[in-house]
């Protein structure tokens, strides 16, 4: 017992050496907990820190603790010089205990400076679970765990750790934006996508069944495309049927052909759609269930526009491909045409959970190379007969053509798979400058990742999930796990951040340069209950993620992310609602802008206890001003202007009315509120700047001589007022 003592260099004989600094002995940890003992039976835990700790009952004995990756902790053992503590990788006896830290012996973690491992030599440690500690505990099929060195059998208790298996978390970016609604009414947006010949009008592909038109900012009231009658119906898993219900199911992707513009094109005026549709028949793609057990089907459909029209002909539509879906979830969703001029249709493993659902087979979808699901596939969807004079040889049905290099062409495998191994790859896009194809794969329970694909990888689900093994039976995720014949992510993050990656674009507009080359994205949200979506953005090349907190506020999105779309100038949309499924009218289009130059003024009189707070936005494209005027205890308001004086610091006359009250006695005794806000534009100035521009407001806001001033009955002169600035 003597023995493990002197390991130390005599750390307990000169304890009184070792003491701390006060410096040192201030808080640096997040948990704090302190062990007694019950003889040398047991640990016994005797206090902890702050009480949402979750440590559970005082006086437990050999209590399994709950610790979260990346956080401090600290730990006091009372009678440390019988009863040293360490922390394991806990073995399935102690014999095969492996110490990472201790009180008694010096612990390979001991010096790794992320670990930060203090020791006071009076029974006081603290140290940082980090990523490779964490790792270091599971390693060999161990666990995590601590106990006493000496009573090794009888001391020794568990750690749950949470926040696993990604420490860091995403932090706010220092780029500063807004977000500007484009579009409002819709039911469940998830896609916006640019006319390739018409500037100024976008389209959005709405859950529902439509692909609804934005013409110069305005949303009009006949679809391109209805697609309604040809889904499953109702949509809604639930059972309410209402904004409260959910589905996976509907119209989940739209393209335009490459030579949509080009009347000399094949593909003129040719678009596609990707509907989840009831069971009709046989199916080019089937799974291993009865007809009967088949949830859906997930069909590719060519459509032609009218003749001289600008919406689709609806008895235009040619069947592509058909493909039996076991289950309502993990469809994929997204269908684009490469720079290649190829069409790549994203789909997910079939449903369920795990990948080992009913219809998944024995090695689930993912690992499967003789289905399509859980696959990129790649194909050219014009009639065979419109393309004599391709390599590429016709599909099975006749429908369409399957790429010469494809990876499986020629070998085992499906020929129109591109790349395989995913979950459920809803949102991908091209890079507008590589041409790489980047995927966002939303994960099962603990890892969303971004990956880039190339033809014939294997992106690993539903052995990993991002980078860490997969037990799709213990339903856990593991340590890192390197294969080479597995592709790794570029980027990723776990549900402590998140729930369901929605995959976005990288960014190549002119509004926020600060964004150039990074990929903007969102997460669904961070629970189904309540809206709690993020707008993201990541560095592809270091793999840095960050969310994009919205305005002055530096607040987060607060609603259901559902897509995010690009314009033909690389700028930026969000589709989001605050419904959680395909039903109500919530949702909403938001472009991303820089943040609006804002400015403020603080008001206050010299004879009044009245306050105020006055805030002015200018838009992004200078056309316009919002402004809000907030006031505490005052009375009776008659007007409120922003004033332009001859002198900085001086007084002037009105230039811009903010607020008239009629009649003037606007509410009688006290009034703390909102007393004002709307736009004005450049038509709206008078006095000093009628007939100037927006502009010259914002020279003299910067000069000094603009301010706010609130006019009252009892000091009609102005009774609060504050400087612009």
């Amino acid at each position: 017992m003597d023995n493990f003592r002197s390991v130390k260099v005599g750390a307990y004989l000169v304890a009184g050496l070792l003491v701390l600094t006060s410096a040192a002995r201030a808080q640096t940890y997040d948990v704090s907990w302190t062990f007694g003992n019950v003889g040398s039976a047991s640990y016994r835990l005797d206090a902890f820190q702050p009480a949402e700790s979750g440590f559970g009952t005082l006086g437990s004995q050999n209590p399994t603790l709950p610790l979260e990756l990346g956080k401090r902790y600290q730990v006091k053992v009372t009678d440390y010089t019988v009863h040293p503590f360490e922390v394991l990788a806990k073995g399935a006896s102690p014999s095969l205990d492996r110490v990472l830290l201790s009180m008694a012996i010096q612990g390979p973690f001991e010096t790794d400076p992320a670990v930060k491992w203090v020791e006071d030599g009076q029974g006081t440690v603290e140290f940082t679970l980090t990523t490779p500690l964490w790792q270091a505990m599971l390693a060999d099929g161990r666990t995590p765990g601590y106990r006493c060195r000496p009573h090794l059998f009888t001391m020794r208790g568990d750690f749950t750790i949470t926040g696993a298996p990604i420490a860091e978390r995403i932090g706010p970016s220092s780029i500063q934006i807004d977000l500007e609604t484009v579009a409002s009414g819709l039911t469940a947006p998830i896609d916006l996508i640019p006319d390739p010949e018409l500037p100024g009008r976008l389209h959005v592909v709405d859950q529902s069944g439509v692909v609804r038109i934005i013409d110069q900012g305005q949303l009009l009231a006949e679809p391109l495309i209805d697609v309604r009658d040809r889904l499953v119906q109702p949509l809604g898993i639930l059972g309410s049927f209402d904004a409260s219900d959910y589905d996976e199911r509907g119209l989940l992707g739209f393209a335009f052909h490459p030579g949509f513009a080009d009347e000399n094109s094949r593909g003129y005026h040719t678009v596609y759609t990707y509907t989840s549709e009831p069971v009709q028949g046989p199916a080019d793609f089937t799974i291993d269930l009865p007809a009967d057990q088949v949830n859906h089907q997930g069909v590719i459909t060519e459509w032609q526009y009218g003749r001289g029209d600008d919406r689709v002909n609806p008895s235009s539509a040619r069947e592509i491909m058909r493909i039996d879906q076991p289950q309502f979830n993990h469809n994929g969703g997204t269908i684009a045409f490469g720079p290649d001029g190829y069409l790549y249709i994203g789909l997910g493993d079939g449903g369920g959970a795990n990948d080992t659902a009913e219809g998944h087979g024995e090695l689930g979808n993912g690992q499967n190379i003789h289905t399509v699901h859980g696959s990129i596939l790649r194909v050219d969807p014009l009639p065979p007969e419109l393309t004599p004079d391709s390599r590429d040889t016709a599909s099975a049905n006749g429908a369409y053509r399957i790429p010469w290099d494809n990876h499986f062409v020629g070998i085992d495998g499906v020929d129109e798979i591109y790349a395989y191994g995913f979950r459920n790859p809803y949102r991908f896009s091209f890079d507008k400058l590589s041409g790489a194809l980047i995927v966002a794969d939303v994960g099962q329970d603990f890892v969303e990742e971004i990956d880039i694909v190339r033809k014939g990888l294997n992106y690993g689900w539903n052995i990993k999930e991002g980078d860490f093994l997969f037990d799709p039976e213990g339903l856990a995720v593991g340590l890192p796990f390197e294969d080479p014949g597995l592709a790794d992510p570029v980027a990723q993050y776990d549900h402590e951040d998140g729930l369901s990656i929605i995959g976005g674009h990288m960014y190549y507009g002119t509004l926020v340069p600060q964004l150039r080359a990074l990929y903007v994205f969102g997460d669904f949200s961070r629970g189904f209950q309540n809206p709690d979506g993020r707008l993201l953005v990541a560095d592809l090349v270091t793999g840095r993620i960050e969310e994009l907190l919205i305005g002055s506020e530096q607040r987060s999105l607060g609603l259901f992310v559902k897509g995010v779309g690009r314009d033909n100038d690389g700028e930026i949309y969000v589709l989001a609602s605050t419904a959680l499924g395909p039903y109500a009218d919530t949702g909403v289009v938001l472009k991303v802008i820089p943040l609006p130059e804002t400015f403020t003024a603080d008001l206050a009189g010299p004879d009044s206890t009245a306050t105020g707070k006055a805030t002015v936005r200018l838009s992004t494209d200078g056309t316009k001003a919002s402004y809000t005027l907030s006031v505490s205890g005052i009375q009776n308001v008659t007007m409120a202007h922003v004033h332009i004086s001859d002198d900085p610091g001086g007084s002037g006359p009105p230039a811009v009315g903010l607020y008239s009250a009629t009649p003037a006695t606007l509410i009688p005794g006290e009034f703390t509120g909102t007393l004002t806000e709307g736009t004005f534009t450049e038509a709206d100035l008078i006095g000093p700047l009628t007939g100037m521009t927006l502009d010259d407001l914002i020279t003299a806001i910067e000069e000094n001589r603009a301010y706010v001033n609130v006019h009252t009955i009892q000091v009609p002169a102005g009774e609060i007022r504050g400087q612009l600035q």
